[in-house]
């Protein structure tokens, strides 16, 4: 039996963030209902690469029903309130005020299911000056002072992956599957707020705390460590590897590693703040052994001497990288591999839903 079987997720959700968590709950066991307008989730339109269809899509939404609904038509307004009136968690991240105008805000839905639980993810909250910005993920990348922490000290960069709805989703998860555990002792449910602005400064509280307390502006160093050396990319005799030294027991195994034992005594690199502050005459020292080994040759070395160590991979590489596990999930008829969560052992494919597959026989159970 899956942990959440039995639970019925209602989700008014387009984009990255909501559709993201409500896939886990999905994958977790929970019936979950995708609320879409008539041209469908925008997210099925990025790109049409697996099978014709989105990426973002495919990978986000396996495992749910999907229903066309005009929320701004009476008729269909009122179905969607008798699926919330029966459903265990409502998700929603349309703009905010939005569910207020349509009598769907929190306090509306308390009074048609006082144990329902719901999850509103917006960009900067429900509140505030700024509840009306637009919150696209890069847009809170730059907002949250993240992109200042990637790239290098003069130029900024965009992290690869929406990571801020990715890190939002996930914990939007986590509150939910926490506002069920209450429930079952209070028996009520309750409103869960949840900001990409919020989640991403969260993330970021390291940094925020260094200028808070030390007066110090980290920023990117491109693949180094702001606060951590040696922590990040060497040269050897074939290209780049990637190496890790968290602790003084490591960091006296590498001295050791490069034949180089009294290193450890320098007193430029003693403690980590005196790396980081010499971190150009540290990975002199290195690179004048690193360069004389090919990455497989200082792998083993490095291997030996318990370092922590890892390549430069490109996305195909990663796709035949002996560690990375897959699920199947069925889009327009055909099987797609996608990576999985850990703990995911299920092996039945999950199927992608076309775009109003299921209203009529939701209509009809609802109706």
């Amino acid at each position: 039996m899956s942990a959440l079987e039995g639970i019925l997720v209602v989700s008014l959700e387009q984009a990255v963030a909501a559709p993201y968590c409500a896939r886990l709950l999905a994958e977790a066991g929970a019936r979950v209902i995708k609320i879409e307008r008539e041209e469908g989730d925008f997210a099925r339109h990025y790109d049409t690469v697996v099978n014709g269809e989105s990426a973002f899509f495919v990978w986000l939404n396996a495992g749910k029903e999907s229903i066309v609904l005009d929320v701004k038509n009476a008729e269909d307004l009122a179905l969607m309130k008798r699926m919330i009136a029966k459903a265990d968690v409502f998700i929603q991240n349309i703009r905010p005020g939005a569910v207020d105008r349509l009598g769907l805000g929190w306090q509306d839905v308390h009074a048609l299911n006082p144990r329902a639980i719901m999850c509103s993810i917006s960009g900067y909250g429900l509140t505030g000056e700024l509840a009306d910005m637009k919150a696209y993920d890069f847009l809170v990348q730059a907002e949250s002072g993240l992109v200042s922490l990637t790239g290098t000290p003069t130029e900024p960069a965009r992290v690869g992956i929406s990571v801020c709805d990715i890190s939002t989703g996930a914990t939007a998860y986590g509150e939910i599957l926490r506002a069920l555990i209450e429930r079952g002792r209070t028996g009520l449910g309750q409103h869960l707020d949840v900001a990409l602005f919020d989640v991403m400064t969260e993330w970021m509280s390291v940094p925020l705390a260094y200028y808070e307390y030390a007066g110090k502006r980290l920023t990117g160093i491109g693949l180094d460590h702001t606060q951590i050396s040696p922590y990040g990319a060497h040269r050897t005799k074939d290209g780049l590897i990637i190496i890790a030294v968290q602790n003084h027991r490591e960091w006296l195994n590498l001295c050791k590693v490069i034949g180089r034992p009294a290193l450890a005594d320098d007193e430029r690199f003693k403690t980590i703040p005196l790396r980081v502050a010499n971190r150009a005459a540290l990975t002199a020292e290195l690179e004048a052994f690193f360069m004389q080994h090919t990455r497989e040759a200082l792998s083993r070395l490095l291997d030996a001497g318990d370092i922590a160590y890892g390549r430069i991979n490109f996305v195909d590489d990663v796709l035949k990288h002996p560690a990375l596990k897959t699920k199947q999930v069925v889009s327009q008829g055909l099987v797609a591999n996608f990576v999985r969560r850990v703990c995911d052992n299920e092996q039945v494919p999950r199927v992608v839903p076309g775009l109003g597959e299921h209203t009529a026989t939701v209509r009809a159970e609802f109706g």
